[in-house]
């Protein structure tokens, strides 16, 4: 007798030709040119693999030994929230200079028909969901522009949160709990509507003494100040007159993310912008 699969996820490619990674990745996501250093090519390992659920596509990337350096126009047809799960991403857009860094615990939210200059780490995972414009014009919206989805910012937007926890919530359905995939995509689905909703509007203002956004300015005045900032737990627990477990309970139910995961995205802002 046949067992249920334990994983919605079917693999594409694991390959260490990084010719053959790129041919699969250009067959998956569309029209991208990628290159990798010739120093990391003899290092290179990486895979691909998909899960579908409904109109919804998800894409597993993971690359190990070698950075990348990817050119793309976002098929017009689609747009994409990559969830970055290890390492770092840089994206530039054609027509604008901002710099888009990405990290755990944030996403990148990718326009359809965007254009993008990027750069990962040399070890980099995440997911991409790739949403069809059909289904977002059922909501009278073309995709909107592509944007760093970030709650680690004391202006941050309660649906940024919630579309992250939920998105985070649908690949973990899809790689452990396949027979709850549908029934996550649609609160995934949900969450994404909330927020595509609430773009442009004003954000929850938190209350005075919030132990969260203590924590970020907290952060990032380390990173500002401290020439070698380092991270502590215990130091940055006792500065903020509470404990470990309490800054952890605190950031996970307001960030959906751990005082390890913040400081090490905010780090990554940090030395891109410096």
């Amino acid at each position: 007798m046949r067992q249920p699969s334990t994983t919605a996820f079917y693999p594409v490619v694991q390959s260490s030709s990084f010719e053959h990674w790129r041919a699969c990745l250009q067959q998956v996501m569309g029209d991208c040119r990628v290159s990798c250093l010739d120093h990391d090519r003899d290092v290179f390992q990486a895979s691909i693999q998909v899960a579908a659920a409904g109109p919804l596509t998800l894409v597993e990337l993971r690359g190990e030994g070698g950075g990348l350096e990817l050119l793309r126009r976002q098929n017009p047809d689609m747009a994409v929230l990559w969830i970055p799960e290890l390492g770092c991403m840089l994206e530039r857009q054609a027509d604008c200079p901002d710099e888009l860094i990405t990290s755990p615990g944030q996403a990148l939210w990718i326009a359809p028909g965007a254009e993008l200059h990027g750069l990962s780490s040399a070890n980099t995972s995440g997911v991409s969901i790739i949403v069809p414009v059909t289904v977002l014009e059922g909501l009278g919206d073309q995709g909107g522009e592509t944007a760093v989805l970030d709650p680690f910012r004391t202006n941050r937007q309660p649906t940024v949160v919630a579309l992250l926890r939920q998105a985070r919530e649908f690949i973990d359905e899809a790689r452990l709990h396949p027979h709850w995939l549908d029934h996550s995509a649609g609160a995934f689905w949900q969450a994404l509507i909330n927020h595509r909703l609430a773009a442009g509007s004003a954000s929850l203002i938190p209350p005075h003494d919030d132990l969260t956004n203590r924590f970020l300015e907290l952060v990032q005045s380390q990173l500002t100040e401290e020439p070698q900032p380092r991270f502590a737990l215990g130091k940055l627990a006792l500065d903020l007159h509470c404990s470990a477990r309490t800054l952890q309970t605190r950031l996970r139910s307001d960030l959906d993310a751990s005082p390890r995961e913040v400081w090490t995205a905010l780090l990554n802002q940090h030395r891109f912008n410096s």
